[in-house]
């Protein structure tokens, strides 16, 4: 018989992580307390060379990684962007670093 798999429930998350490139070759990852708090920090950034990578709730003593969609609803396109991104390792490119000219 097929075992069937616990549903992972993100309210039962105790603790966030993102991953995230800030203007260097460096990925750096910061822990908060709610998913509120990471999503305002990661609100904050928006101005600044900064990509966010991955995203990790703790749940039942485990990180479980997870994605933020835009809608409820899911359609085929997405799922293929879905699937790749959770497929893929550290593949992304690295913002790259731009000298201002000054004229």
């Amino acid at each position: 018989m097929k075992k069937f798999k616990k549903r992972i429930n993100i309210e039962n998350a105790t603790n966030f992580k993102l991953e995230y490139y800030e203007g260097g070759s460096e990925l750096k990852s910061k822990e908060f307390n709610s998913y509120k708090a990471m999503e305002q920090f990661h609100n904050r950034q928006a101005d600044f060379m900064y990509l966010d990578f991955h995203r990790y709730a703790f749940v039942d003593g485990n990180w479980h990684r997870f994605l933020k969609l835009r809608s409820p609803f899911v359609f085929k396109e997405e799922l293929d962007f879905i699937n790749k991104t959770f497929s893929e390792e550290n593949d992304t490119q690295i913002p790259q670093k731009y000298c201002i000219e000054e004229n």
